[in-house]
């Protein structure tokens, strides 16, 4: 099953962030690039805004990624994660993920390039896998 997952992760490039703040959630669309060893996802987000701030203050997130629009409802592939998000602070590794994010969503160069960004990373956690209504599996990863 680990394999179908970190195929989808692989494959798409788009995702829902859910975060809180403690009581209410919100959801972003969110572009993402994965490790190469698909074990985490990176984001960039501005600073002013809601979901950066729920970050700081509650690290838990949600994560959906699907494959609706790409085949008959039946075959629609859906992954939530959940896992703990970090804001990145190391030098080294932000321009890494900058560098990817340009090669991988070259419509977001601008974006990142105006600066007031934070680049994020989401460990996971657990996995939820649909593959259709009825064939469902959980997965813990820590």
């Amino acid at each position: 099953m680990i394999d179908k997952i970190n195929a989808l992760l692989m494959r798409k490039s788009s995702c829902v962030l859910a975060t809180t703040d403690g009581n209410i959630p919100h959801c972003s669309l969110m572009a993402y690039i994965a490790s190469e060893a698909a074990d985490r996802l990176y984001l960039v987000t501005p600073i002013n805004t809601k979901k950066y701030h729920n970050i700081k203050n509650h690290p838990e997130v949600s994560l959906l990624i699907d494959t609706r629009g790409e085949q008959g409802r039946e075959n629609t592939q859906a992954l939530t994660v959940s896992g703990t998000c970090s804001i990145l602070e190391s030098d080294k590794e932000i321009d890494s993920v900058k560098e990817a994010f340009k090669q991988q969503h070259p419509n977001l160069q601008d974006f990142i390039r105006k600066g007031g960004v934070a680049f994020l990373s989401v460990e996971f956690d657990s996995f939820l896998f649909a593959e259709g209504p009825e064939r469902i599996h959980h997965e813990i990863i820590r």
